[in-house]
């Protein structure tokens, strides 16, 4: 039986008399690539930001690896937040590395000062790490030196570099050039096949279409449709999703 991830059930959240999440029900399963599509405004990123606390929600429950994080819309106390947190990772848009450390400084300061890893082994990971996303040789480097495609490798390796069990993206792309977009997609494709629990917001049908395992279709703040991505491209139920796929393909 597969281990459950990450479990959001029922989730509201309002921005003033805004409603962008209108009861969002999901199960993320241990090794599944979560794609999930939609228009602008349809709630995407913020369900995802509201995973790892980023904001907060106003109705449901979120479990992460069978750990409460919300229930009834109520928070456990801030030191289980972080216990039950530390199991997630993020990658953002822009990368939100720190300008004034090295690639390797980005790597390593979170280990050593959140999880207090000695230098010696957050340094190890990190040239691991590195390796893994093909980045060796700017380990030296500051990231105004870095194409935007090998920041957000870095941005990447950073996450990992906390040994999350749930990575989290949120149009990881959409910020670079497309001749940059083809190595950071590459690298998730890698752990994609590594069985990395991931759940990742984007507008690349066709990762979506070869490496998720499951394609999550958003609209106006709910789930519209759900499929396999073979069934979902090919064979879509509801009008709003076949309307979706007219204008991205």
């Amino acid at each position: 039986m597969a281990e459950t991830m990450l479990e959001l059930t029922s989730i509201h959240k309002y921005f003033g008399d805004n409603q962008v999440l209108r009861g969002i029900d999901l199960v993320v399963d241990k090794g599944e690539v979560v794609a999930i599509l939609g228009p602008s405004g349809s709630g995407k990123s913020t369900m995802l930001r509201c995973i790892n606390h980023l904001e907060t929600i106003d109705k449901g429950d979120i479990k992460i690896k069978n750990q409460i994080l919300v229930e009834n819309g109520v928070y456990v106390d801030e030191k289980t937040q972080r216990e039950v947190l530390a199991a997630t990772g993020m990658v953002f848009q822009q990368f939100n590395l720190f300008p004034h450390m090295t690639v390797l400084e980005n790597l390593i300061e979170a280990p050593i000062y959140v999880k207090n890893i000695s230098k010696e082994e957050a340094i190890k990971t990190a040239e691991n790490l590195l390796a893994k996303v093909g980045l060796s040789e700017v380990r030296d480097r500051y990231p105004a030196r870095l194409s935007g495609g090998q920041q957000q490798r870095v941005a990447i390796a950073r996450a990992l570099a906390m040994k999350p069990d749930i990575l989290l993206f949120d149009e990881p792309t959409s910020a670079l050039d497309p001749e940059l977009t083809g190595e950071v997609l590459k690298t998730m494709r890698e752990l994609a096949a590594e069985h990395m629990t991931m759940i990742v917001v984007t507008h690349e049908m066709a990762f979506a279409r070869e490496a998720a395992s499951r394609v999550i279709f958003m609209a106006g703040g709910v789930i519209v449709e759900e499929n396999d991505p073979e069934t979902f491209f090919t064979n879509p139920k509801e009008e709003r999703t076949k309307t979706f796929l007219r204008n991205m393909l």
